[in-house]
């Protein structure tokens, strides 16, 4: 499962939650069945019933078989929320997500190596790609204007970026 959210706070008097979803993406939320709850200090994730959803400010209201009332809606709050991975699959032609690239290899346009991609931050404007090159971490706009190929057979997204934007020695 990911994480993709938490439980902000219950809403109305019947059980439901409003889940803040981090990414601010809700296109999978129809097709959710499920989902898991966890607290911060805790391994275990709790399955729960997707009875509905729907959206909501920065995320979404999803009401679970499991939770029947408001008293047990206000005990979750602040959980975090997982959703299945298959949820996180985009179709051939879809925005990919970009869980779906972590651990692929970045490549420039010549296919030698970088780094790899071992995960993700945004500076407001745009997604970055964390990629860990010679025990680095740099951080690498993740924009159309550079990509130039999601190779998913290959594990490796190919990019032409500026010179100087990919300098590990500076990191």
């Amino acid at each position: 499962m990911k994480l993709v959210g938490k439980v902000r706070e219950a809403h109305g008097l019947k059980g439901d939650l409003y889940v803040l979803i981090f990414s601010g993406d809700i296109s999978w939320a129809k097709r959710m069945k499920s989902f898991g709850l966890k607290a911060k200090d805790s391994d275990e994730i709790q399955n729960f019933t997707v009875e509905r959803t729907k959206p909501f400010k920065k995320g979404i209201i999803v009401k679970a078989s499991e939770i029947k009332d408001r008293t047990a809606a206000e005990g979750v709050e602040h959980l975090e929320f997982f959703v299945d991975d298959e949820l996180l699959v985009s179709k051939p032609g879809e925005t990919i997500y970009l869980s779906e690239i972590k651990n692929f290899k970045l490549k420039n346009p010549e296919q030698t190596v970088l780094g790899e991609i071992v995960g993700f931050s945004s500076n407001g404007v745009q997604d970055l790609l964390v990629v860990e090159a010679g025990g680095k971490k740099v951080e690498v706009p993740f924009v159309d204007a550079f990509i130039k190929k999601i190779d998913f057979k290959h594990q490796a997204v190919v990019m032409d970026l500026p010179e100087g934007l990919f300098d590990i020695e500076n990191a």
